[in-house]
């Protein structure tokens, strides 16, 4: 299982050190954002349980990062809180139009660093991801997965996404991460760059999470096959797409008793 993980936008060491040691107290391994990194990319690799953005920070233009982050279908998802001198109005209003999920004033934030992580954060489902994972395959997922290693990556979508809108539990981030490399492959058929780089990383927000094998699917083989496949992708870039080697578009490998 990944770590927890908080992203931290800010650039101001009174602020940093109280979440900092919040974070710690909680479990979570701390991340700065930095300017020279796209927010996207260190986003979709880190995959925090939350994200918060200081509006006073000066090294990088949060307003238009946190649009960023919001507006991609990797990240949305993630949740941003955004913090700020409470008689700022203007600023707080912004930062909900950019896409933070919640503002707050730095008081109300200092007062309490950990119950607002508490609050904000992504819930943790580790525990009944564990429990699911021990369970067997459900038949229309393994029809899915036929469908996926016989190449036909616009079946095994509509497969897939039948199963996990039926599925409550976590385990229907699985089942949504191969749904998402198998489309990617389809738009690498389609020459579609754009489209597959994309879809590629909504997958990895699904698998980074997975155990290596959950319900009897080698998760971590699929893992890393889809992200070879990226970066042969990524090595091509959008004109020489039509070179990209299909060998790469791997099988998923079940590891059942």
């Amino acid at each position: 299982m990944r770590p927890k993980a908080l992203a931290l936008l800010c650039d101001d060491l009174l602020s940093q050190t109280p979440i900092e040691m919040a974070a710690e107290q909680l479990g979570y391994c701390l991340a700065l954002a930095e300017p020279t990194k796209d927010a996207v990319d260190w986003l979709v690799e880190l995959q925090p349980d939350l994200i918060l953005v200081d509006l006073s920070v000066r090294n990088i233009d949060w307003y238009a990062w946190v649009l960023a982050v919001k507006t991609n279908p990797a990240t949305r998802k993630i949740p941003i809180v955004g913090f700020g001198p409470h008689k700022d109005a203007q600023t707080l209003t912004r930062a909900r139009h950019a896409g933070c999920d919640a503002v707050v004033s730095n008081g109300a934030l200092m007062a309490d660093v950990a119950g607002a992580i508490r609050r904000y954060a992504r819930p943790d489902e580790s525990e009944a991801l564990e429990q699911q994972a021990r369970q067997p395959l459900p038949e229309l997922a393994r029809r899915a997965i036929e469908q996926f290693n016989r190449g036909e990556f616009w079946e095994q979508h509509e497969t897939f996404e039948q199963l996990w809108r039926q599925e409550r539990g976590p385990v229907r981030q699985m089942y949504q991460g191969i749904l998402q490399v198998g489309v990617a492959y389809y738009q690498i058929q389609r020459r579609n760059y754009t489209g597959a780089r994309k879809l590629f990383q909504r997958a990895w927000q699904y698998l980074r999470v997975l155990p290596d094998v959950c319900q009897g699917v080698d998760v971590a083989t699929l893992r890393a096959d889809a992200q070879a496949a990226l970066a042969a992708l990524e090595q091509l870039g959008p004109a020489r797409i039509a070179e990209f080697d299909l060998s790469l578009f791997k099988p998923i490998r079940l590891v059942e008793g």
